[in-house]
């Protein structure tokens, strides 16, 4: 039951970042400031996205992969 709530809230957590990105909310438009390692904001924003939205691929696979797993391999 446990693994079942983590699989919901991962796939909520990817549909909500998956909508805000695409929002000004998280990359404004034309906004190139401040900036992070020399890299504008759009780019840093979206890498650490890109990160964020790994590990709850991961988390996800893991989590759902042992709910079919009969072991018979």
């Amino acid at each position: 039951m446990k693994k079942d709530k983590i699989w919901i809230v991962v796939q909520l957590a990817i549909v909500v970042i998956a909508v805000l990105i695409f929002t000004p909310l998280i990359i404004p438009e034309g906004q190139s400031s401040p900036e992070l390692f020399g890299l504008p904001y759009t780019l840093w924003t979206g890498i650490i996205v890109y990160f964020i939205l790994v590990t709850l691929n991961f988390i996800g696979a893991r989590s759902h992969a042992k709910k079919y797993d009969d072991g018979n391999d």
